[in-house]
């Protein structure tokens, strides 16, 4: 649960926010990923870094206490905010070019604003604890595959699903519906998600940039979107999928998320160092 500081610390960049109209009801990861996500990171954060992002919070307040802000909070406090949460890449691209994007509003070009803001130490406190808030957030969002690819159905909301006799649709399942149905508390998933994260794999993940996060998720939502391995087509609405499904993308789901934990904690250390 957010604490109590954490909501003061809401209802004031409320009050600061831009005026606008948009709502998007496209999370990513939900409630729970974004927390762990946040949590993991959090055991990555350099002395400095901790001090700072302490500064900037309330006290008490932890990554994970504001991991959701941006979905619970931040379309009331930008309401122009709803599309910043993702990038519409159709999957049968070969890669994610940047040099498509001719708009701001999208997840690739606000996490390097956001990034820019937060390491501006002229900007004013509440803009900087603003950019925290979205930063930590769009991290995670960017490494959901259903934020990037897209096959002409809003990131997977319009394809309809079974899973496990349960109907959902293929946005919502990389949202929340496999992790709930992989099953275990926030403690229980930063221990899964940190047994992915070696020396090694910690490498690996802190090349590159954030057009390469976006492409890595274009590349995934390319396996998300097929039912089974062998066949490359991307699946229609009404499609049943189950245990196969499960085992198949349960390591892609655990690897995404370890790679934005990786990676959130690399961008604050190298914010605040």
């Amino acid at each position: 649960m957010i604490r109590h500081s954490t909501n003061r610390l809401i209802t004031c960049l409320t009050a600061f926010a831009f005026m606008s109209t948009s709502i998007s009801s496209a999370f990513a990861w939900g409630p729970q990923g974004h927390r762990v996500i946040a949590r993991s990171a959090e055991g990555r954060l350099t002395p400095a870094a901790r001090a700072a992002i302490k500064d900037l919070l309330l006290p008490g307040d932890t990554l994970a206490d504001i991991a959701n802000w941006a979905d619970t909070d931040g379309h009331q406090a930008v309401p122009d905010s709803a599309s910043w949460h993702y990038i519409n890449v159709p999957i049968g691209d070969k890669k994610f070019d940047p040099k498509l994007i001719h708009r701001d509003d999208n997840v690739v070009v606000q996490i390097k604003h956001f990034r820019k803001l937060l390491a501006d130490k002229s900007k004013p406190k509440k803009e900087r604890q603003r950019a925290l808030l979205f930063l930590v957030h769009f991290v995670s969002d960017i490494h959901q595959p259903l934020h990037v690819g897209d096959n002409n159905d809003k990131g997977g909301n319009l394809t309809q699903v079974q899973f496990f006799n349960e109907g959902t649709n293929l946005h919502r399942l990389w949202d929340s519906d496999l992790i709930h149905k992989i099953g275990g508390n926030d403690r229980a998933w930063t221990d899964r998600i940190d047994r992915q994260i070696t020396a090694e794999s910690t490498k690996e993940w802190s090349k590159g940039t954030v057009d390469d996060w976006a492409d890595e998720s274009l590349q995934v939502a390319k396996l998300a979107y097929r039912q089974n391995a062998n066949d490359p087509r991307p699946f229609a609405s009404g499609v049943i999928l189950g245990e196969p499904y499960l085992k198949r993308t349960e390591p892609l789901l655990k690897e995404q998320m370890a790679r934005a934990s990786v990676r959130l904690a690399n961008e604050l250390n190298a914010i605040f160092k």
